[in-house]
Order: C-alpha cells, then structure tokens, then sequence
C-alpha cells in the first residue's frame, strides 16, 4: 500500500504525485491531509519547503472531484436556486449589512455611499421595494461595473428623495420628494428597455429610456444614500405590487446571466485557493494541474486568475464553468465584485501565504468574502490557513474571525528556521577596503575591472539636513554599496555556486547587480541558451516587481532549467517559490520585515535538502531609498529622487517613533538610514538563536563550514608579537572534524554524499600536486618534442644539401 494511500489519497492522484518522486508525505502531509478530509477548519503552521502546497492540494481536490462525480447528472437550473441580497461585495466600506442581506446603512453623512444587488437583470419585467428608514437616499438600477454612488455615470439610473433622477450627472426633476416610512418600487422592463418608479404604490411614470448601448447589459438593484438606512425588499408578495412585473427575488433562471450559465451547465467553483502575488498563484496553478493529471470522469476544471492575462479568457473560462479557482486576491475580489465570480457554493477557502494575504488587504476583503461565501449555508465550508507564520496579532485576528473552531498542525511554532539551511552572516566594513584585487574578487570575469553602480542615492549632494551633520556616514554608505555586489561575485565563485538566489531590497538594486554581473561577463543580458546554456560565467536574470508578468515566468523558468546562474530578486520570489534542490541563497541587504528573512531562507533547504544561506551584513549604517511618494519612486522628482529623510513603518505596518539619535525623522522624503546591525540583533531574536558569522578572508565558519578555498586559499597567518604554543595534534583533528561536510543541494543526512564529499576533500591536496606535476610534465615533453623536431628537420635539410652536391660533382 502507498504511503499517500493510507492518508486517504484515491489511486489517480497518487499516480500523479509519484511520477514527480514523492514517493512518501511530508511530516505537514501526513499531519494535514487527514484533517482536511475528515472536515473542519485546519491552520497550518510549517516552515517553508515542507510541502504545504500538496497538503492542502491533494485533499481539496479529491473532495472536489468526489463532490462532481456525485453530481454528474446535472438538473435544469431553477428559480430557487437564485437568491436576490444586498452584496456585501459589492459595496462601498462605509455601508454596512445586516445578515439576511435586506437591510443597509451608512452612518457618513458627508458624502454618498452604495450598494448592488446580487441578480442581474437581462431579459422580462422585474422590481423590487426600498422603505426609507432615515437619511437621503438614491434608488434605481445600474450595471455591475458602474460606480457606487448612483447615476454619476452613464452607467447608473437613480431616482432620489429630493424629487430628483440622476443620471450621468445629470440631476432633472421626477416624481416627487419621499422621505422616512415611504415605499419606492423600482421597475425595470426588458422588453421596452424602460426605468420606472412608484411611491407607495403611486406609478411616477417612465423616468428612463435606456441607451441603445445599455439595452444589452445587465441591471442590478442598487441603494445609496448620505447617513441613510433601508430595507429592500426582492421577494413576493411586494407591498404594493405592480401588474405585469415581478418580484426580482422570482427571476425566471433563463434572464439572469446567473441562471442561463448554470441551465447550459455551468459548473460554479467548489474551491477557491488565494496566493499573495502573480508568482506564487502560477506556481500553485501548476502543481494542481499535476496532481489532476489523471483525475476523470469527469474531469477537474482548474483555472488561474492573475493580472497580465487576457480577461476574455477568464470569462470564457466562467462561462463554461470552473471547480477550482486559483488567484490573487484583488483578482478574484475584482470578478466577484463584478459578478462575474460565483462563490456561493464554495466548499474550500484556502489562504496560501496566510500572514502576507492579511498584510496585503488593505480594504478588508477577505472578511467581506468570507461573509459573502457562507452567508445563509447550512453545509460546511472549509477555511484552511497556511504558511510558515501564523502567529502574528493580526493573523490571529483573523483567523478568529472567519474559522470555526480551527485545528492547529503546528509543527514549528513561531521561532522556527528550516533545519536543514544553514545560515551564517558575513559582515562587511566599509572603514576597512577588501583585501582582494578587482581581478583577484571576479577570477572568472571576462572584464574583472567593472565597477558595480550605486542605487543614486549618492549621485547628487545629500538634500537632508541630518546628513550635512554626517559627512563621513554618506562615504561610507557609498562605499557599502561597491562593496556588496563584489562579494556576491567573489562568495559564488569561492564555492562554485552553479546556481544560487541572489536576494535584493529594491528594484534599482536587482537592475544594478544584473548590469555588474552582464559587464563582468562581457554581455548586455541573458540571450537564451546557446551551446552550453551558461555563455557569461556570471549569467542572470531577474524576479522584481517592475517587470512584467512574462518576462519573470521566463526568468524564472531559465533559472530552474539551469540555464542561468544568478536569479536577482526582491521580496515577490520569498514567497512559497519552489525552486528544487537549490543549494545557496544569498541576502545583499537584510529586508525590512524581519518575517520576510524566514521565508527568504527557506527558498534553499527544501524537501529535506541542505542549502547555506549567506546574508552580506554591513557594520555601518547605510542610505537607502524607502518610496512613500505617490508613484513609489518611479517620478520621484529631483532626479534621481528626494534624499531627504522619512520614517519608515515597523514590523506592525505602523510607522516608527521618531528617533534623532539614530537619525529616523520625517524630512518628507524618500529615503532612510538602514541599521543592519539593529536588524541582525532582531534577525536573532525571531529565530531564537546567534548567527553563526563567516569569516571575510577564507570563507570559513567555525564548527560549521570549512574553508572553500582549500589549503592554498587558507586565511594568511599574520606575523604575532607573542608566539602562541601552536595547537596539538589531537584540537587540530577535533576542529577539523567540527565543520561537518555538507553537500548543498543533496539531502540531509545523506551519507554517501558525505563520505563521497568527505573523501574527495582529502584527496584534493593530492589531486592538486598531480595536476601541478602532469602540468611539469607536458611542458618538458612539449620541450623535448620542440628539440626533437628542430633536430629532426636539421637532418632533413643535410641529407637534401648533400644529394644536390653529389649531382653537382657527377660528370
């Protein structure tokens, strides 16, 4: 029996997930898995590389294909399957619902706030009633992708209690004035694509003739109002019915675009997984098309919806129905707003990157979703929370508010770093220059005396008054920036990083690095493949917000196939990437969020795989750019930017206090003074433990990592006042014997690996005097064959000379 089988995995997805090798569940799998198919509410805490991607995928898309096979024979959609509500989706923040989705209201009453029906109206006679509580309000019908306050657009037709209709800002007389115990019906008919009104059961006449342009979009209720509160009623009896119209809460399936979709058999999702960035989302996509590999009968519909892709594919997509749905949030929220997105009958809510989903939600929509999905569900609908951190106030929060009581699979707990990554700091002073020549740092390079660029914070006179008082902090800022990208170059080359995730803070810095690494080699950029894939020894490419969608899916692509050496990224790749067997990741620069520092280290270590990750810490201060200007830097303005100081935000998303005396005041700028040193202290309080610090001429770490340079490149031994009594024998074995030999890439206690790695470093010295001495001999055989050959023609030309003297001398 198959591992994944006793969990409780059916045959067809275990078929799948063996042909990639995983032959047996990870410790979070076999954890996970159990719980979410026995139901309820699972949060997943586990460091990254655990394979949390299959425990919640593998589960949730058996069930789905369970649930569909269940429902092969698809019933006629009917009336009652359509339930007309006030959409909590739909709706601007101010406006608040109660829970049967009838009643609204909006305590501001300094400007207008609205809100949409769920049903859209495309065909027949429908209406529905408003009674005004209190506050001015504005009634009518618009399209869902009309602004919330009613009749500012051209899209939106209202009829308002001044006695006034609106319609693309155009306020004209109607009717008359209502006002607190009135009853408005709002009447639509299809047919003669007219817009009418009623107060307490009086016709008020046609107030609208739709556009041409309009008479083929659908309609939905719509309420808005200044300090207001309503009740809306959709379904019959209405209080004052009007014959020929009926209610919209009894809307034959065959006029709503909701109702023909599921009459022509559309499938509404059953899963909707959330992902915090494009990247992560793709990623996701992909391992669940793998695992529905083989699953049919039928077959699992599984669509992605990002940014970037062409939108008449997703609402084709729509149309013809999907079962799980894979996106960003803003993404998914934006079709669901539109109603484009059904998710009413949801049986999964999976948020992926749990802590990174709750910072992103600036307008609180996950909350809004939640109450949306399982508002009026009398089944269970499963929210299952994962991610490396789970144990943040605000996540916590969260979690609080939309589980019910959750199961925990804790298998870290907060102060956890990836057992099987080694990570060591390198500091760097910039008081002290390198001890290495330019040629000496890139011994690979095809043009070794290329200068890295700076960032530009340094390009013109500081514009900070703070910094006047420092002249000597901005050199030594500057001279940070020369110094970290040189010891990236010199860090891969001393371990002969084949492959290794280059992390930087900002855009500017991934293209710098990118431009330094390209003129080392000797090119302009990565070219694609060519007769050994790897033309430039420093090849690379970039994973940064600033480019687009389908130059980083390539990118990233070219870096897993090995094609490139160096990937460049910031924090978008620190994420759920999967990258297998990547042996070395290296930090130019700490990152602000000191909870971005687990996930960018656990990018290598993966499936149990042994990975170093290197932060290139500087012992100084450095100026950096920190964008709070409207267009984050992309128009800041003197070029190259404001270099003024402002305060940065905290760990909590709020700004810090302001401390002179370490120089964080708010000048209205865009830049701030990095404190490196500060965030080590609180690198090493998040995991519990001290850094392990690399030593800057051998590369060594005591008791961790021996030198990569070998005998030859062994730190120089500098001459001492004192002579020390030189170590026994016996410490020199014992220090040796200390730094274990780890193979990066290779799994974790893999002792062939080791002794394999163990023995070919033992036998280095010697392979190396037999390359030296096989080196000696060619040359004195290349010597002696010299000779041999210039002897060899000395002959010939004596033995032509004497034939043609003996002819000579014959009479």
């Amino acid at each position: 029996m198959s591992a994944f089988e006793e969990l409780g995995i059916c045959p067809e997805i275990i078929q799948a997930v063996e042909e990639d090798d995983w032959l047996l569940p990870t410790p979070v799998q076999q954890e996970a898995v159990p719980l979410i198919l026995g139901g309820g509410d699972v949060l997943v805490a586990a460091e990254t590389g655990s394979g949390k991607t299959g425990a919640f995928g593998l589960p949730c898309l058996q069930i789905v294909h369970e649930t569909l096979r269940g429902k092969c024979a698809t019933r006629k959609a009917t009336a009652s399957d359509l339930k007309c509500e006030l959409n909590l989706n739909d709706k601007d923040m101010f406006v608040l619902v109660t829970e049967d989705g009838m009643e609204c209201k909006s305590e501001d009453d300094k400007r207008w706030n609205g809100i949409r029906g769920t049903i859209e109206v495309m065909q027949g006679k429908y209406m529905y009633e408003v009674e005004v509580v209190e506050g001015m309000v504005r009634i009518g019908w618009s399209a869902g992708f009309a602004k919330l306050e009613l009749g500012i657009d051209d899209k939106s037709f209202g009829y308002g209690s001044t006695g006034k209709k609106s319609w693309n800002r155009k306020f004209e007389d109607y009717g008359e004035t209502f006002e607190e115990g009135d009853v408005i019906g709002c009447l639509l008919d299809r047919e003669k694509q007219t817009i009418a009104f009623t107060k307490n059961g009086r016709d008020l006449g046609v107030a609208y003739k739709l556009p041409p342009d309009m008479q083929r979009i659908g309609l939905k209720p719509h309420i808005c109002g200044k300090g207001f509160m309503a009740a809306a009623k959709f379904d019959g009896p209405m209080e004052y019915p009007v014959e020929g119209y009926a209610p919209i809460g009894e809307i034959d399936p065959t006029h709503t675009p909701q109702g023909t979709s599921q009459a022509k058999g559309k499938r509404p999702p059953l899963c909707m997984i959330l992902e915090p960035t494009r990247d992560l989302a793709e990623q996701t996509y992909k391992c669940m098309t793998t695992f529905n590999r083989y699953l049919d009968n039928p077959t699992v519909r599984i669509t992605l919806f990002v940014g970037g892709i062409d939108e008449k594919e997703q609402f084709r997509a729509l149309e013809e129905g999907v079962d799980i749905v894979v996106g960003t949030l803003q993404k998914l929220m934006d079709y669901v707003r539109r109603g484009k997105l059904d998710v009413t009958h949801l049986k999964f809510l999976v948020l992926d990157e749990a802590d990174d989903l709750q910072k992103k939600d600036d307008r609180k929509d996950i909350p809004r979703l939640n109450a949306q999905i399982k508002r009026g569900r009398r089944d269970r609908v499963q929210t299952l929370f994962f991610s490396a951190t789970l144990h943040t106030p605000e996540v916590i929060q969260m979690i609080d508010d939309i589980t019910s009581r959750p199961i925990w699979v804790d298998l870290k707990g907060k102060d956890s770093v990836p057992e099987t990554v080694q990570h060591v700091v390198l500091y760097i002073d910039p008081y002290q220059d390198l001890q290495w020549s330019d040629t000496e740092i890139a011994v690979r390079a095809k043009a070794p005396k290329e200068q890295p660029e700076p960032d530009g914070v340094h390009s013109k006179s500081s514009m900070s008054s703070i910094d006047s008082k420092h002249p000597e902090a901005l050199k030594l800022s500057e001279k940070i920036k020369i110094m970290k990208p040189k010891m990236v170059v010199k860090i891969a080359d001393a371990f002969s990083m084949t492959q290794c995730l280059v992390f930087c803070r900002t855009n500017v810095d991934c293209n710098n690095l990118e431009d330094y690494l390209n003129r080392l080699g000797g090119t302009k950029g990565y070219g694609g493949k060519m007769e050994t894939g790897k033309e430039n020894p420093y090849s690379c490419v970039v994973l940064a917000g600033m480019r687009n969608q389908d130059e980083r899916r390539s990118n990233l692509e070219s870096f897993k196939e090995g094609d490139v050496r160096f990937l460049i990224c910031t924090d978008v790749a620190a994420r759920g990437i999967d990258i297998a067997g990547l042996p070395f990741v290296i930090q130019t620069t700490l990152p602000d969020d000191i909870e971005n520092y687990i996930h960018r280290i656990g990018r290598c270590g993966r499936a149990e795989r042994m990975g170093l990750a290197i932060s290139i810490v500087a012992t100084e201060k450095e100026k950096v750019w920190y964008h709070k200007c409207p267009s984050r830097g992309k128009d800041c303005k003197p070029w190259p930017g404001n270099t003024k100081l402002t305060i940065p935000f905290g760990n909590d998303q709020k700004l810090r206090q302001r401390d002179d005396a370490n120089w964080i005041v708010d000048e209205g700028g865009c830049c701030i003074w990095y404190d490196e040193p500060d965030l080590i202290k609180k690198v090493e309080s998040r995991i519990g433990q001290p850094m392990k610090v690399m030593d800057l001429e051998d590369f060594s770490v005591p008791g961790v990592i021996e030198s990569p340079l070998g005998e030859v490149g062994k730190k120089r031994i500098k001459k001492e006042a004192v002579v020390k009594e030189p170590p026994s024998r016996r410490a020199q074995m014992r220090k040796k014997e200390e730094a274990s030999v780890v193979v990066y890439g290779a799994k974790k206690g893999d002792k062939t690996l080791a002794m394999t790695a163990k023995k070919t470093s033992s036998l280095a010295p010697v392979v190396g005097e037999l390359a030296t001495l096989e080196k000696e001999i060619q040359q004195m055989f290349g010597k002696v064959m010299s000779g041999a050959c210039l002897h060899f023609e000395r002959c010939n030309r004596l033995k032509v000379l004497k034939k043609f003297t003996i002819q000579d001398l014959d009479p």
